[in-house]
């Protein structure tokens, strides 16, 4: 990790953070992600298939949030699957967007995701698309980042839709999940463990992340199989964040979420974001150095790294 890389790191976590302050290590995660990917070469202009809600890539490529905005004055509690899977007018607000990279077409499989995306105002085009059936001819893009969606029915055909509008000599940035991760998702393994309430709060607690996730997750040796099937070369490669790491992501303040959601909706907006401020304070020295120790960019816990970020060439 060098200064630039540590520079990076701080000043998005506390952007991170700003939007997740009551699952503080969604920020961590996030923040990994994109020290990772920004270690890539990214061209001008990109595409982003899985954009999800673009908060995300609108954070990594320099954008930011007022303190007065978060991602739970955009949830719905009383949803059972996705609470993030709604979306209410005139909430979300922007402090500032990036320039560069333009991000000319964002796509995600959720209706409610892309309007977000559209408030947002970071990407020029937005749709709702099926990942595995991109509406798109061949060859069409040159540069498109694939996230790591959610709502995919097959992974490796969504990379082969991505590889297929991709233009020969274009370049492919995704971000992976290596399988070794797999025992590190708490709430799964809790809820297997326990029968009667436990496992059952767990299990939906849990909501099929890990059956989701880990059906995307490959070992280093099965991707690269992966991308030299699809004709695809691998230029550069990044990886990070411990497995213990995850452990804190996948459990954190889940238990107790929506209660912490509900109340703070409760809160007239000065107060609430008052309150909110004082919390990212406490937390944040924290979390800069839980991130420094357990991102594995400084140095390596364990055996392996949960995420793996390539840039590839068609």
């Amino acid at each position: 990790m060098n200064i630039n890389e540590f520079l990076f790191s701080a000043s998005r976590l506390w952007r991170y953070l700003n939007i997740y302050f009551l699952k503080p290590f969604d920020a961590i995660n996030d923040t990994l992600t994109s020290t990772i990917l920004n270690q890539l070469d990214w061209e001008d202009e990109f595409i982003e298939i899985g954009s999800g809600d673009g908060m995300y890539s609108f954070i990594m490529h320099g954008g930011s949030f007022p303190l007065s905005f978060d991602r739970y004055l955009l949830a719905d509690t009383t949803l059972s699957d996705d609470i993030y899977d709604y979306h209410k007018k005139n909430v979300l607000s922007t402090k500032k967007i990036p320039s560069k990279p333009i991000l000319s077409i964002s796509l995600d499989a959720k209706k409610s995701h892309i309007l977000k995306v559209r408030e947002i105002g970071y990407a020029r085009n937005s749709s709702v698309v099926s990942y595995e059936s991109l509406p798109f001819l061949n060859k069409n893009f040159h540069s498109i980042f694939l996230y790591t969606p959610h709502g995919l029915e097959d992974h490796k055909d969504a990379i082969k839709e991505a590889s297929r509008v991709l233009m020969d000599g274009g370049s492919l940035y995704i971000l992976v999940y290596d399988k070794n991760f797999q025992k590190d998702f708490i709430c799964y393994r809790i809820g297997q463990k326990f029968k009667g309430f436990i496992g059952k709060y767990f299990k939906n607690l849990d909501s099929g992340r890990h059956d989701e996730i880990t059906s995307m997750a490959r070992s280093q040796i099965e991707w690269k199989a992966l991308f030299q099937n699809l004709d695809l070369k691998i230029e550069k490669e990044e990886s990070g964040l411990s497995g213990f790491a995850w452990r804190m992501y996948d459990i954190q303040t889940r238990p107790i979420l929506k209660p912490l959601i509900s109340f703070f909706g409760l809160l007239p907006k000065f107060f609430r974001t008052t309150i909110k401020v004082i919390i990212m304070l406490s937390l944040y020295p924290f979390l800069l150095l839980f991130y420094l120790i357990f991102s594995n960019r400084l140095f390596k816990l364990g055996s392996y790294n949960c995420y793996i970020a390539y840039q590839l060439r068609k």
